[in-house]
């Protein structure tokens, strides 16, 4: 992620700071080293020499904990500065994501009221989008929610007994239709496949891994993929995409993270998709990992443990 001017000039003068602090000390050491030289001149050189070490060996103890303190104060500066520019990233996305939903659906109610002699299949397509459009509204907000409430530890699992084969099947077909990627997603669903779990967890896992497939798939068919193999379930997601960058594997979980720059993005998104994913399995004591996809793009597995 690209810094901005703001960033470089924090870094910039962290930098100045810590160059100023080390010439300071080695300005000191030196003065130090040379009073001692003249103070214990008399005494000999035995004397000197082991008041010098005696000075050098408290001034590199001193200078070891001053460079871990800035060492310290630097990664928390750029933890702080990643995560305001997540956080603004954030507010320019959510405002994109409301804003433009909510002028289609402004749109669609205008042109019915004014046109009112619409024969029914021009009615449709305008109702269809508003339609469409409300229920990407009412998925963002889900999403809002439930990333919240993950946060403050107020998203208790109900576990029952699931057919994850039927469910996943379920999700696939309804999330196909509801993103009007009708026929898109290739299936290979093992049958029989139970275990305990939160169904309503399980279909946001599923419908945030396939709409976030979709986003980066490039208008490219996309694959689903539910496995038992032993204790555990695998649950697989191909997007057919460009992949992601190994150093970018771990940072894509991470809450409002997302590559690039907000201002400059053209795919839509709040950055939260991923974090609700990761935390939901998480919950499940599962594990989720990226790899590259055999055909191509890159490969979202989730891990559950078959009880």
């Amino acid at each position: 992620m690209a810094k901005t001017p703001n960033d470089r000039r924090v870094s910039l003068l962290f930098y100045l700071l810590t160059l100023y602090i080390l010439v300071q000390f080695s300005w000191w050491a030196y003065l130090l080293i040379d009073l001692n030289k003249l103070y214990y001149a008399s005494e000999g050189t035995e004397t000197v020499n082991l008041k010098i070490w005696m000075v050098l060996g408290e001034g590199a103890v001193f200078l070891v904990f001053l460079l871990g303190g800035l060492f310290i104060m630097q990664r928390t500066i750029r933890k702080e500065i990643n995560l305001v520019r997540q956080q603004r990233n954030f507010l320019l996305s959510i405002t994109h994501e409301l804003k433009t939903p909510l002028a289609a659906i402004k749109l669609g109610i205008q042109t019915l009221q004014k046109r009112k002699d619409l024969r029914p299949e021009q009615r449709e397509p305008l109702e269809k989008t508003a339609l469409a459009n409300t229920e990407r509204l009412h998925s963002l907000i889900d999403n809002v929610l439930l990333a919240t409430r993950i946060e403050s530890d107020q998203h208790p699992l109900y576990l029952n007994p699931t057919n994850l084969s039927e469910k996943t099947e379920q999700i696939c077909q309804e999330t196909e239709i509801a993103l009007g990627k009708t026929g898109m997603i290739d299936r290979d669903i093992e049958t029989g496949v139970t275990t305990n779990i939160d169904g309503n967890a399980y279909e946001s896992i599923l419908v945030n891994l396939i709409e976030n497939a979709f986003k980066y798939g490039e208008n490219r068919s996309i694959g689903v993929s539910l496995k038992n193999d032993g204790d555990q379930v695998y649950l697989s997601v191909d997007d057919g995409g460009i992949g992601i960058p190994v150093k970018e594997r771990k940072k894509v979980f991470d809450k409002f993270y997302r590559m690039g720059n907000e201002e400059t993005r053209s795919k839509k998104g709040t950055g939260l998709g991923l974090f609700i994913v990761k935390e939901l399995v998480s919950l499940h004591q599962g594990k989720i990992s990226i790899s590259d996809s055999p055909s191509k793009g890159a490969r979202f597995t989730v891990s559950l443990p078959l009880s």
